[in-house]
């Protein structure tokens, strides 16, 4: 997390030692999207920060830990630690999915966050606060929703044209939605969704396997969907440029219909907070 803007990036990892590898890339991705240097670097007292203190000291980089059992030294960022899990849980009791999801739930609560009004930053976003430019938001859609993605290629003339599918947040790196495919149980991006936001597909279904216990022969139940959807939208678009500037007022509220109830927990897991001055010029990178 960023202590100028409180933007948040989030790496999910299977072993603690994999923290190294993400920091250097972390301190690339700075050096080549702001040309800027981390200043200070605040972590808790975990091992896996203090084995890369001499990193630190060759990219002039001030390393500050907190002290031992000691975590309201690192504030910030154990506070961001208690909103994340928070707002995941309130997506995924909201579009009643099972557990498998959760880090799908993750990365669309992050995704908010950034875009979400903060008195904190004078009631600016942190995406504005570090790329200069207000976020868009035409492209949110309730998180779990039905949809219906069109199929580029069908196997013959009478084919179905759509795939029924589930919405799950938003690629990193690609202008589409990131979707689960009911059929085949699979993870696929796409841009040409028709998005059916009052359809919960897990509301009142029997729970749909994991997809890494799944086979493409495996059969699963379907979740219970209505035979015809009258006046079905049409097919929503993303626009061109997700950094446009048309600010609309968010919230949670204004993400779905339902009234979120945040339930309180603590995480174990590792914290980072890196210090660097913002861009001197809007960048145009896609986040």
């Amino acid at each position: 997390m960023d202590d100028y803007s409180r933007f948040t990036w989030v790496f999910f990892m299977h072993h603690k030692h994999e923290t190294q590898n993400l920091l250097t890339n972390i301190f690339s991705f700075v050096k080549t999207q702001f040309n800027a240097s981390i200043a200070n670097i605040c972590v808790d007292n975990g091992g896996e920060f203090f084995s890369m203190r001499n990193f630190f000291h060759q990219h002039g980089t001030t390393y500050q830990h907190s002290y031992i059992y000691t975590p309201q030294q690192n504030k910030v960022v154990e506070r961001k630690h208690c909103h994340i899990p928070e707002s995941a849980r309130a997506l995924c009791f909201q579009a009643h999915l099972p557990l498998h999801f959760l880090a799908e739930c993750v990365l669309t609560a992050v995704h908010l966050i950034n875009r979400l009004l903060t008195p904190l930053l004078s009631h600016q976003t942190p995406f504005e606060r570090l790329y200069g430019k207000v976020p868009t938001y035409s492209h949110l859609k309730i998180f779990g929703c039905f949809a219906y993605a069109t199929k580029v290629h069908a196997a013959h003339k009478f084919a179905p044209r759509a795939t029924r599918c589930v919405f799950l947040g938003f690629p990193v790196g690609q202008k589409a939605y990131k979707l689960y495919n009911l059929s085949t149980h699979k993870f696929f991006t796409n841009r040409d969704v028709v998005f059916h936001e009052h359809i919960s597909p897990y509301k009142s279904s029997p729970p749909i396997p994991a997809p890494h216990a799944l086979t493409p022969d495996s059969a699963a139940p379907s979740p219970v969907l209505p035979l015809s959807i009258p006046d079905a939208p049409a097919a929503d678009f993303l626009i061109s440029n997700f950094a446009s500037p048309t600010p609309v007022p968010l919230n949670f509220c204004s993400f779905g219909s339902q009234q979120y109830h945040l339930v309180t927990s603590s995480s174990d897991s590792c914290a980072a907070l890196a210090s660097f001055p913002a861009p001197s010029q809007p960048s145009s990178c896609f986040t």
